[in-house]
């Protein structure tokens, strides 16, 4: 058989997806069976290019991010909570939207979206990076003289003079805090390293690492003056 007839032996997606997810339910928590249905049913979902956009167009710059991050929550949440689907209330992709809308893209652009002081513009934020953070400095002194801003940054982070760095911490996750973090990005670690070294994703460890730079410019200033 063809791979076009394939595509038309399958069933509507709807009731892929509820096979799936009935599959899912039917068999021993944790088990192989389970598993192997909850990675058919997300791919599935993944693959119909049909969740929910909530909120388009806002969040400039950083909706992504915001996006990325609650579509793992949502994946997350499916294949932890598959039991508490009903058939009888909706479609696997009603419920699914209903959560990512709702729920997980809420929680996302709170956790994601950089501090924004009261009167600023939104629009106008920028991600930075801790370069950015001494471009102001003085300019009078021989560059020959003084040592690299990386190295200048790094020295600040590694003596964290008041804790201040290494007490911002993701929550739950003392280990993924500021400091070092920072660190880690002005070695030349990407964030694809860090998030498999700490498991956590990147959207989340981005966001909260903006966050930060955000928060603490003008503690770097201070130091760095």
């Amino acid at each position: 058989m063809s791979s076009s007839d394939d595509r038309l032996a399958q069933p509507p997606l709807d009731e892929r997806l509820k096979q799936l997810a009935l599959a899912a339910q039917q068999a021993p928590a944790r088990s192989r069976e389970r598993q192997r249905a909850l990675a058919k049913l997300i791919s599935a979902i993944q693959t119909s290019k049909q969740l929910a956009r909530p909120q388009a167009g806002q969040f400039q710059g950083f909706y992504q991010d915001i996006y990325a991050e609650a579509t793992q929550r949502l994946y997350a949440y499916i294949c932890d909570r598959i039991d508490d689907y009903r058939i009888e209330r909706g479609e696997v992709l009603q419920w699914a939207n209903f959560l990512l809308s709702k729920r997980f893209f809420v929680e996302a652009s709170r956790d994601v979206m950089p501090t924004v002081y009261k009167g600023m513009n939104p629009k106008s934020v920028q991600h930075l990076t801790l370069e950015d953070l001494d471009r102001n400095n003085p300019a009078d002194v021989n560059p020959q003289m003084m040592p690299s801003i990386s190295q200048e940054v790094e020295q600040v982070l590694e003596e964290d003079p008041e804790g201040l760095f290494q007490s911002a911490y993701i929550a739950h996750h003392p280990q993924a805090n500021f400091r070092a973090l920072a660190i880690k990005r002005l070695s030349g670690f990407s964030w694809q390293e860090i998030s498999a070294d700490l498991g956590i994703a990147i959207p989340t460890l981005s966001g909260f690492y903006q966050r930060c730079l955000v928060k603490f410019a003008p503690k770097f200033k201070e130091y760095l003056l």
